[in-house]
């Protein structure tokens, strides 16, 4: 089996790698499609751009209480204040706007990566008991084996700690005398699919 983390080979797959995955509720049994690149891509900009709309109406209500209390305190200096807080608002947002053009040039980037060897958009996929079904075509879990998993790692802050919390972002599958490749941006309900199934799937994480 071969592991990639943030794009690059390490030599196995550990616990504390394996503890640090962030995966999706389990389900007995999901159902998805592969979307076309064009749709995947909208879905991902949109999602995307909610989050940092929903991140900066935090921060937002944060700095209005901050300074709408430091005029309370000190009125006198309620002008100070406010183009202060002007300042901070245009430098947060200048740099959330970078950040998303950041993260839309790296999507496309990788955009043909991750079509590649996926089943044909509109293929619908599928898990339960028996096993993982791409359009009419049923493998038994006993036959599926990982050949590669691409795993993300990013930190983020929990309390005054950061945390790593790594994604799998796709699987290719040796299925019998093929390979099978799920990818989580490119399905829809591809988080849930494609964590469950390595739920099936997974090695033992090796002691490093």
């Amino acid at each position: 089996m071969h592991i990639l983390i943030n794009d690059k080979p390490v030599d196995m797959l550990t616990p504390k790698i394996e503890k640090c995955l962030l995966l999706a509720k389990m389900h007995e049994q999901a159902k998805g499609t592969v979307m076309t690149a064009a749709d995947a891509t909208a879905y991902y900009i949109s999602h995307t751009r909610k989050w940092f709309v929903i991140l900066s109406s935090i921060a937002a209500v944060l700095m209005i209480g901050v300074f709408s209390a430091g005029i309370s305190y000190e009125p006198r200096n309620a002008p100070t204040f406010i183009l202060f807080a002007l300042v901070i608002g245009g430098i947060f947002g200048l740099f959330m706007w970078w950040l998303l053009r950041h993260r839309v040039r790296t999507w496309n980037k990788k955009l043909a990566h991750r079509g590649e060897g996926l089943p044909p958009p509109g293929t619908q996929v599928s898990y339960d008991a028996n096993g993982l079904t791409l359009g009419t075509e049923t493998f038994a879990w006993p036959t599926l084996a990982v050949e590669q998993a691409e795993i993300a790692l990013n930190s983020a802050l929990s309390g005054d700690t950061s945390e790593t919390i790594g994604t799998i972002e796709r699987l290719s599958l040796r299925a019998n005398s093929r390979t099978v490749t799920l990818d989580r941006q490119m399905m829809q309900n591809g988080l849930v699919l494609v964590d469950n199934v390595w739920r099936k799937v997974r090695p033992k994480a090796a002691k490093p």
